[in-house]
């Protein structure tokens, strides 16, 4: 019997040491696992964050778009205001000028001298009405070319105010075609590291489903490991009881053989030693 026990003892210990192999292969795999979760965590968060930058950005840009529109429009709406009185105004031009008689530039002169004339020269009645009468019209030529500067000067004022406008609007326009590529890479990088973030999303959760597997397999294990070491104990333990169940029987076996020798020995008048005297003798020692 005993060959056989030995027997079950050796796969025993081989079952242990498979099943303790088994499961620190899996503790070897969830510490691999967990550390792989944490790093996808980290790559998580630090994908969450340029993504709220970017879009933070894009917010700013557009908040700041939507102010542009909003003044673009009011900037079309004053150009189209300012084009309409600036056509109004060049039709008057035109008509003042049409009464403006050429060389128009050199009618205040002409009234500076017939002033002078009527102040510093001695002139009869008849040569000071007609000089008074060539002021009044003179002085009537002098109010439409008047007329025709100051509108001219209203139209350089309205144009100027359009340019000006045109100008803003074409700030406003260089603004969004220098900004739209930016814009444009943006979204693509947002679209790309939430699309990224989405799969570590996926494979955070397959981690978490195998991690539970595995814990579950594990706990197995560990109770299957338990289970087999309890045996083996029992087993060592019922082993040595036989061995020494064995070895107190073959030397109760020896001290019967011993003193069976020391007896015959003694009945053949043959010289005892002590501790054959002992045998022969102990239990009335």
């Amino acid at each position: 019997m005993e060959p056989q026990s030995e027997f079950d003892l050796d796969g025993l210990n081989q079952r242990i040491d498979s099943v303790a192999s088994n499961r620190l292969s899996l503790i070897s795999e969830y510490k691999r696992l967990d550390d792989r979760r944490r790093e996808i965590r980290k790559e998580i968060r630090n994908l969450t964050e340029k993504i709220n930058e970017d879009r933070k950005s894009l917010d700013d840009y557009y908040a700041r778009l939507s102010e542009f529109k909003a003044k673009r429009k009011e900037l079309l709406a004053k150009i189209r205001e300012k084009k309409s009185e600036s056509e109004v105004i060049e039709k008057n031009l035109k008509a003042f000028e049409k009464s403006v008689p050429k060389g128009a530039e050199a009618l205040e002169k002409k009234v500076q001298r017939i002033e002078w004339r009527l102040q510093a020269e001695r002139l009869s009645r008849e040569e000071e009405k007609e000089l008074m009468n060539e002021r009044r019209a003179l002085e009537v030529k002098m109010k439409a070319y008047n007329k025709v500067r100051s509108t001219k000067q209203q139209l350089a004022s309205v144009l100027g105010e359009i340019k000006s406008l045109k100008a803003k609007l074409d700030e406003m326009n260089k603004f969004k075609a220098e900004n739209d590529p930016e814009v444009k890479a943006k979204h693509e990088r947002v679209a790309s590291m939430l699309s990224s973030r989405h799969e570590l999303f996926n494979e955070i959760e397959q981690i978490d489903s195998r991690l539970a597997e595995i814990d579950s397999n594990i706990s197995k294990l560990t109770q299957e490991l338990d289970s087999l070491k309890a045996q083996r104990r029992a087993a060592v333990e019922g082993r040595k009881t036989r061995e020494h169940e064995i070895s107190r029987a073959r030397t109760r076996e020896l001290l019967e053989r011993a003193k069976d020798d020391a007896r015959k020995k003694l009945e053949q008048g043959e010289k005892l030693s002590f501790d054959e005297l002992k045998l022969v003798f102990g239990d009335g020692m």
